[in-house]
């Protein structure tokens, strides 16, 4: 069977998006909590699909920063819609799946494409955390030889950043709990086991 991806960065044309929306038969709740980035991660069923809410964070090497920007899912038959803040993702390696012909992440339906969307955001929450921890290391380690008071104002800032991490992170952890419990479907039991 064939599924379509449709993925949307920028919530500017709020018109366009409502256009689509009225098209797809897409509740103006559910839509709103599309066009409201700062919403916590959720999940929802809806009349003909199934809502995820999560935040997506990439790490920028040069500037050793983590931007967080709002990801929506809108998994329906045989459709997956996408909305982003901002241009720009971590989904390479997903599009580069698909460009391959990868026949499971082409045909297992779009449950199991936003279930390979979810795993790279999760994925790179791991990433950035131990980045995050190897930096904070590294400088302890400097620390305990020669102590200066720019490393403690770093420690400092690089803790602070990892609890600023951990607070995006663990509303994410709920809201992937809770979608597996889910009983909806929009997600099948073969994919089901992918979530858990």
């Amino acid at each position: 069977k064939s599924i379509t991806w449709l993925n949307i960065d920028g919530l500017h044309n709020e018109k366009l998006i409502g256009e689509m929306a009225t098209m797809l038969q897409i509740s103006a709740d559910i839509l709103s909590d599309v066009l409201e980035p700062s919403s916590r991660p959720q999940t929802e069923e809806f009349d003909n699909g199934l809502f995820i809410s999560i935040k997506m964070m990439s790490f920028n090497e040069k500037k050793s920063t983590v931007s967080v920007d709002n990801l929506s899912l809108l998994v329906m038959e045989n459709l997956l819609i996408t909305f982003q803040e901002e241009r720009g993702d971590v989904f390479d390696p997903v599009r580069e799946r698909i460009r391959k012909h990868k026949t499971k992440i082409r045909n297992a339906g779009p449950d199991y494409l936003a279930f390979a969307l979810l795993d790279v955001v999760i994925d790179n929450y791991i990433y950035i955390l131990s980045v995050y921890g190897e930096k904070t290391e590294t400088l302890e380690s400097k620390m305990m030889f020669k102590p200066d008071k720019k490393m403690i104002e770093a420690v400092n800032l690089f803790k602070h950043e990892l609890n600023n991490l951990r607070r995006d992170i663990k509303p994410a952890k709920e809201m992937i709990t809770a979608l597996v419990k889910l009983d909806t479907d929009y997600i099948t039991e073969e994919n089901k086991t992918h979530y858990k």
